[in-house]
């Protein structure tokens, strides 16, 4: 009926003559004209489906995939929830997908992104009017978008006026967490950059870093940062325009105490990671207690420990999880992992286009927490801060490893290669 029966008596005027399915037929004998055909266009089920797939319909997508020829989805793979990205019982693995007026969820986050092949989205006359007067809060994080957020600076812009970012990060046998983070925040243009160090470790330190200065604090006796540097620590961050803090901390007590004093009393936005964000999941009173925005970037098993759950009840919905976190507690969350999910407590929500298998080495997280400080101590709006980082950060290493490797990719290749990724978004 409708649009259906239209398009149905279109075929049959043009001498297509549509063959109808008997269930209580042979299934191979019925499925030779699939099995013969060159190309194989799949529209068995739609957007609605919300319940796992059964019968026929099952027994024809395992028979599709099992063929392996080329496959075209309408709108998307049948079988696939366009919501959550998860398959209901089975789903058409296609080789493309034209989805038609915006991209869907479900098709950009795993593991419905590795069933749609290459996605076209079709215009199907849908005025950009009702789009933005739907209110949708959910970005797809591409060039074009990180463009609308990262213009070129003015020719009289000098370092004081490009924002002081300041860090704590580092203890014994974690120096690499701190020289990092350091060089990823001066990286996307952050004007200065302090790093807040236990004394002892102060000389691995300016040796490891050259444009970075280093403070000196107060130490444990495990050489960690001290509850004491608290005072000290405050008056720095006096004027600063970032704050970021956990790569290499450790977990002594005097640090935890250290860090859960400074997230309350902090005078400029942060970002935490890492060790902080372990330390927090102990404690998430001091979220509530900030009159500062702050960005948490987790991975997936510091996601649980924060939400008090399993790895895998995070990985089931991981835009469901960063979304109720964020909104929970006031924070922006940084979901790290394939298709890094970042929300934000009003309802935005992006999902990250850039990045490659090869970013699965140490270090990477330390440099995103840096990259995101210094877009953050620029006067970035700390969602769009956020998202830049994600999406420079993957960008950078998709360029460094290209089509060549998935693996290998040390976290310091990534750094000079930024430059030339927000080269290219500023080049408009």
């Amino acid at each position: 009926r409708g649009d259906a029966l239209i398009n149905y008596r279109i075929l049959e005027n043009i001498g297509l003559r549509p063959t109808h399915w008997d269930e209580s037929a042979d299934f191979s004998s019925q499925f030779a004209m699939v099995r013969e055909a060159d190309i194989i266009i799949d529209a068995l089920l739609g957007t609605g489906l919300s319940s796992p797939v059964q019968g026929l319909y099952r027994d024809v997508i395992e028979a599709v995939n099992a063929l392996r020829k080329p496959v075209l989805a309408v709108d998307l793979p049948s079988g696939l929830d366009a919501t959550t990205g998860k398959i209901l019982g089975a789903a058409i693995r296609a080789t493309a997908t034209a989805t038609f007026g915006l991209p869907k969820v479900g098709q950009r986050i795993a593991p419905g992104d590795a069933l749609v092949g290459t996605l076209h989205v079709v215009d199907i006359g849908i005025p950009p009017c009702v789009v933005e007067s739907s209110d949708v809060r959910r970005w797809w994080l591409d060039e074009d978008l990180c463009r609308l957020w990262l213009q070129p600076r003015p020719a009289e812009t000098h370092k004081g006026a490009a924002g002081h970012v300041c860090i704590l990060s580092g203890s014994v046998g974690k120096t690499g967490a701190a020289a990092l983070a350091s060089l990823g925040a001066g990286r996307v243009g952050a004007g200065l950059v302090t790093l807040f160090v236990p004394r002892s470790l102060n000389p691995i330190l300016e040796v490891k870093l050259t444009e970075a200065m280093t403070l000196p604090i107060a130490e444990t006796e495990e050489g960690s940062a001290a509850a004491s540097s608290e005072p000290e620590i405050l008056r720095f961050l006096e004027g600063k325009h970032a704050f970021a803090a956990g790569p290499g901390i450790s977990l002594h007590p005097q640090t935890r105490e250290l860090l859960l004093n400074l997230i309350v009393r902090s005078p400029c936005p942060m970002v935490l990671d890492a060790d902080a964000l372990t330390i927090l999941a102990d404690n998430l009173q001091p979220l509530r207690q900030t009159s500062m925005p702050v960005i948490l970037t987790p991975h997936p098993g510091e996601m649980a420990r924060l939400m008090g759950c399993s790895v895998a009840h995070v990985q089931e919905d991981r835009l469901g999880a960063a979304q109720t976190f964020s909104r929970q507690h006031g924070v922006i969350v940084v979901l790290k992992g394939h298709r890094t999910v970042i929300a934000a407590p009003d309802g935005r929500v992006a999902i990250n286009g850039s990045g490659t298998p090869a970013m699965a080495s140490g270090g990477m997280g330390d440099v995103l927490t840096g990259m995101i400080a210094g877009f953050l101590a620029q006067r970035m709006e700390p969602f769009e801060a956020a998202c830049l980082g994600v999406y420079v950060h993957g960008k950078a290493a998709e360029q460094v490893c290209g089509t060549v490797t998935t693996r290998g990719l040390l976290a310091s290749d990534l750094l000079h290669e930024i430059p030339r990724v927000i080269g290219a978004l500023e080049n408009t």
